[in-house]
């Protein structure tokens, strides 16, 4: 993120009070004049964009991965707002147990490299990792991952893929104002994209879908 000099048509006051008369009175840094002032803002032109990650996972380790999932409780997919059928899925949550600390170790690597293109500050996972499967005609309609409560400290989300491309027709993972990479559809591929772009999974035609869903944490964005 690169600080670039930004001519702003109005600074913002840094302090406001109130005189003895009720009025508001207006105060800004010294030296600073709150028309035409000019200031050293950084621009961040990832932050509309996705990360393909090829190769993320090994094949091998995508299907310990699915084979772990499996032997976990599955529920249905639910979304906070909207009726059940916005989101038709099964997941199943992947927690810090011996078995998973490789894939956790894994996935912390390929966060970091991912929040410093991105120019985000992470500081881990708040929620277990979401083993995530879809079947004929099942779907996730448009959403953001970024929400309400815990959700709203998510930065960073990220879909890996662990199906191999030729298990399934459809389900299709789609972006607004972001391009649709047929390239994740390998498996082991990984996609990391801002958890406030919205997505989509489109119904699966047929055959099944399967992925690794996770989402970094950090400081609130300000």
């Amino acid at each position: 993120m690169a600080a670039v000099e930004q001519s702003l048509l109005y600074t913002f006051p840094s302090h406001i009070e109130a005189t003895p008369a009720q009025a508001l009175a207006l105060s800004w840094t010294p030296g600073t004049d709150p028309f035409r002032n000019a200031r050293d803002l950084g621009e961040n032109n990832a932050l509309q964009t996705i990360q393909l990650r090829p190769n993320a996972l090994t094949p091998d380790e995508c299907q310990a991965v699915i084979a772990l999932g499996e032997t976990l409780p599955r529920t249905d997919g639910r979304v906070e707002l909207g009726e059940e059928s916005y989101r038709v899925s099964h997941i199943a949550w992947i927690e810090p147990q011996p078995e998973s600390h490789w894939l956790f170790h894994r996935l912390g690597m390929l966060f970091v490299e991912a929040g410093r293109h991105f120019g985000l500050e992470l500081t881990g996972f708040i929620d277990a990792l979401q083993y995530t499967v879809y079947g004929a005609e099942q779907h996730f309609d448009w959403h953001m991952d970024l929400g309400p409560g815990t959700t709203s400290l998510r930065k960073l989300s990220m879909t890996l893929q662990l199906s191999d491309a030729n298990d399934y027709q459809g389900g299709m993972l789609e972006f607004i104002n972001a391009p649709t990479l047929s390239q994740s559809r390998p498996v082991g591929s990984a996609i990391f994209f801002p958890s406030y772009l919205a997505h989509r999974v489109t119904p699966v035609e047929s055959g099944v879908r399967r992925s690794l869903v996770a989402w970094a944490c950090g400081p609130s964005f300000r």
